[in-house]
């Protein structure tokens, strides 16, 4: 029950002006209105983040503000299209509202809980709580679960409402797996390799994807992914510090790819620096060049009016590597530079066999071949499954793609394996390795993860488009009130035609509360909220 309301900003301008109205425990309430119209401090006041100057929040007759946080945090949950993310995984930015008190034990050794024993001694002279963080926090009960073995199971249709899933899914993908861990994906990477092959067949996308074949170039492949024909266990191993191998060295020599490859090298920086010599540093083509920016631009234009007429054996080995090191990075389909002949790829496969053959013991423990009954360690989850290349000819190729792994995954009853992979993404400091959309969805669905009485969305979605907050909203408020639960859900909308969709629509116009109403009676009588729909 709101009685007499009034908020102001810190200037002391009014944003809420003495409004009283009553939003029933089950009830779905629809606040609309112009800018600057209240709305929004409305809701700002409803899930106490500003302190009204006057009148009083109530429920069940105990006044809002007077409830400890203990309280009013499980029971209500708000969401503005302000987020906050600690540098974290996604996972426990995810949880973090379900994180109240420590619930297990770690179960410490005798000179472990000694120390523990000796902290919380000391955590209680100074004055301090004494809740081990190295406990789980996690209230599984609170989103459904039973425990960390079903949680993804429980929140995944939570993911799937805000049209988080994906997102997750593509995030898992570009990721390394940690196969001690995922011990059943790694051991059926063969399977969804097949799998993804037949199915690619059956739509007749079977060239979309180029798969490895030690025996054979692979051409949408970068010319240093043939010639290694496997990965490097970064950071223990570097493109440097293979290119500065003396096993390395003596093969370019005994096989004459250092000529070839420098020739090649040579021609790339000629025709690079002849189209995009002009170009701004920002320009879009720039994201096409694998093997130069935009800053290299002026220091191959010097190297190449130095090392024109001059031999392969005149370069010093410094001007000789930065040569060799663009047609490393080189793949015919997408530079189109004309530049890998037959006879140029067959000698790339020979060398590569030579390569692998007598490889040393200290390079291939950090070397991992391709091998198609095994899964590479240190390779993304996609090029695991790909075994392959896809091809840079197929139009919206990686789309595709995807939208068929994640069926895949739900088909061999990996998905949640490979979700809890996207789960463990590192977010970067305030979830900056997150796009603006990716934080308010993930904030929407950490709000829907508490499953409380009260939900106050304030317009949390406004990076994304208007179509998609339509959508995610529907399902939203659907979702909330499956399965015989029907809390209160109070949402600030910056589209009024969805107010259709609610109980009641709170109509706000400069700080006071216009008009309350359903959907068809305020359509037909009120001018205001005609304009709205407009």
């Amino acid at each position: 029950v709101v009685t007499n309301l009034a908020v102001s900003d810190d200037s002391g301008a009014r944003l809420v002006d003495h409004v009283s109205v009553e939003i029933k425990p089950n009830e779905t309430v629809a606040i609309v209105g112009p800018n600057g119209s209240g709305a929004e401090a409305f809701a700002e006041a409803l899930g106490r983040i500003v302190w009204p100057d006057s009148g009083r929040i109530s429920i069940d007759g105990r006044d809002l503000l007077d409830m400890p946080e203990s309280v009013t945090g499980r029971r209500i949950s708000y969401a503005s299209s302000d987020t906050y993310f600690f540098h974290g995984t996604l996972r426990d930015n995810l949880l973090y509202g379900l994180k109240h008190a420590p619930l297990t034990d770690p179960g410490y050794d005798s000179q472990k809980a000694l120390e523990l024993k000796w902290r919380n001694a000391e955590a209680l002279r100074a004055g301090n709580p004494t809740f081990d963080l190295n406990s789980d926090w996690v209230d599984y009960n609170a989103a459904g679960a039973n425990g960390p073995e079903d949680l993804l199971k429980a929140i995944r249709p939570v993911l799937d409402a805000v049209m988080i899933s994906q997102d997750i899914l593509d995030l898992a993908l570009r990721s390394s797996v940690d196969t001690s861990v995922h011990v059943v994906l790694a051991d059926r990477i063969v399977d969804l390799r097949l799998a993804l092959r037949d199915r690619l067949k059956e739509e007749n996308l079977d060239t979309i994807v180029v798969p490895f074949d030690f025996d054979a170039y692979n051409p949408q492949a970068t010319v240093g992914e043939n010639l290694l024909f496997g990965t490097m266990k970064r950071p223990m191993m570097t493109n440097r510090r293979l290119a500065a191998h003396p096993y390395f060295q003596q093969l370019f020599r005994d096989t004459g790819l250092s000529n070839d490859l420098y020739a090649m090298g040579l021609e790339i920086a000629e025709n690079a620096v002849e189209l995009f010599h002009d170009l701004p540093p920002d320009h879009p083509f720039f994201q096409q060049l694998t093997f130069m920016t935009a800053d290299d631009i002026p220091t191959y234009q010097a190297l190449l009016q130095k090392l024109t007429s001059r031999k392969f054996e005149d370069a010093t080995a410094e001007e000789r590597s930065s040569i060799i090191r663009l047609s490393f990075a080189y793949i015919e389909p997408r530079h189109r530079f004309g530049l890998l002949t037959d006879e140029l790829m067959a000698k790339i496969v020979s060398a590569r066999k030579q390569f692998h053959e007598h490889i040393p013991d200290d390079l291939s423990a950090l070397i991992e071949r391709y091998d198609p009954e095994r899964f590479t360690a240190s390779a993304s989850l996609m090029d695991n499954v790909l075994f392959g290349r896809i091809a840079y000819q197929q139009a919206d190729a990686s789309d595709q793609i995807r939208l068929i792994m994640g069926e895949l995954f739900d088909q061999l009853d990996l998905y949640d394996d490979v979700l809890s992979i996207g789960m463990e993404f590192d977010v970067g400091s305030g979830g900056k390795r997150l796009t603006m959309v990716q934080r308010q969805k993930v904030n929407m669905a950490r709000t829907l993860l508490k499953r409380s009485d009260y939900f106050i969305f304030n317009r949390p979605l406004l990076a994304l488009d208007q179509r998609v907050q339509d959508q995610i909203i529907r399902n939203v408020v659907t979702g909330l009130h499956e399965e015989g639960k029907r809390p209160a859900i109070i949402f600030v909308l910056s589209n009024a035609r969805l107010a259709e969709i609610f109980d009641r629509i709170l109509l706000f116009e400069r700080g006071g509360l216009a008009e309350a109403g359903g959907y068809p009676e305020l359509s037909e009588k009120n001018t205001m909220f005609k304009e709205l729909l407009s």
